[in-house]
């Protein structure tokens, strides 16, 4: 479904709250425009302030952690979690005591499957080694030591939280410049074939009812000594933010370029999230730049950076009201 798009504004308290209502109910999953009566359009206002000041507890209060380990501990706790779980069904409880027509059976699955966080990247970009040291999981296989990963891999965690790391792909240049290039018809069209089929299987995943393989955050892994296109970043990146599933962007290996390059990267990806713009919820995509291992590069030794920030900002990024996203129309189906 297309979640909120033209409906959603801003209070003065921060709290998202749904317009328009009185003509369409919320494009979240509904997908078509469905007029209501004048009784149930008078009311709506009030539900969706409402449904938004169930979100209070959970989005008004970040949770940090003191550093790494603690995260880790965290994700241990299976009570991390709760406070969200509570008020994604308190917003699921007002939705069935609306006056609006709507199933809420897939998105009360949640807290039984877990929220997924779903590692995206070319292929040597880091997300398995990210995972690693995330979750603390030693016997995770990264590149550095074997070939890769062949595919999705689920890695659970106590508290509900799910690490999802998935195969590397192979980012093709712009079409502009494959034009350009002295390269046959034929690569060019399984360039672009296999690019297409990547594109897709991230836009299935985002729109899956499969619970145990549908994101609630997306993580972007692009290691900093890496090419940057552009057009191609933004084809991928438009598509969790399309879904209105938050979008954080994690540039590794930062030790691995110098200041000056560095800059350039930090300049690329600004351009890029400001381009690429916000979602129904008014989020705009996160950028991180993070160190996942220690080691020396250059005579200078480097700590292990921003893998916590990573880690708050995957639980902070879960927002309550992203429940109408699974909710359906009985005789409709979810996104119908």
């Amino acid at each position: 479904g297309n979640v909120l798009r033209r409906l959603v504004s801003v209070d003065s308290s921060g709290f998202p709250l749904v317009e328009g209502l009185h003509q369409t109910w919320l494009s979240c999953s509904l997908g078509h425009p469905v007029t209501r009566p004048l009784a149930v359009r008078t009311s709506i206002p009030a539900f969706c302030r409402g449904m938004a000041a169930e979100t209070d507890v959970w989005t008004k209060k970040k949770i940090t952690f003191g550093n790494l380990e603690q995260g880790r501990v965290a994700l241990q706790d299976g009570d991390l979690l709760s406070p969200f779980y509570d008020a994604w069904t308190s917003c699921l409880d007002r939705l069935d005591a609306s006056p609006i027509a709507v199933s809420t059976h897939l998105p009360r699955q949640l807290p039984s499957h877990g929220v997924n966080a779903l590692m995206i990247g070319e292929a040597g970009a880091g997300k398995s080694t990210l995972v690693k040291v995330l979750t603390g999981d030693e016997d995770i296989i990264t590149s550095a030591t074997h070939a890769g990963t062949h595919g999705d891999a689920r890695y659970k965690c106590p508290c509900g939280l799910h690490f999802v790391d998935t195969p590397g792909f192979k980012l093709p240049v712009s079409p502009e410049d494959a034009t350009k290039r002295p390269q046959s018809w034929l690569s060019r069209w399984k360039d672009d074939f296999l690019w297409r089929r990547w594109l897709g299987r991230i836009n299935w995943l985002c729109t899956s009812p499969d619970l145990s393989k549908r994101p609630s955050v997306v993580v972007y892994c692009h290691r900093s000594s890496s090419r940057i296109i552009p057009a191609r970043l933004l084809e991928m990146w438009r598509i969790p933010v399309a879904h209105n599933i938050p979008l954080i962007v994690c540039v590794t290996d930062v030790c691995g370029v110098d200041d000056a390059a560095l800059k350039e990267v930090r300049k690329s990806m600004s351009n890029m999230v400001e381009e690429l713009g916000v979602d129904a919820l008014q989020r705009g995509a996160t950028v991180i730049e993070i160190n996942s291992e220690q080691k020396t590069v250059r005579g200078h030794q480097y700590k292990v950076t921003g893998v916590k920030q990573l880690l708050e900002g995957v639980v902070n990024s879960l927002h309550p009201m992203h429940c109408m996203q699974l909710c359906s129309r009985p005789w409709v189906g979810m996104g119908g």
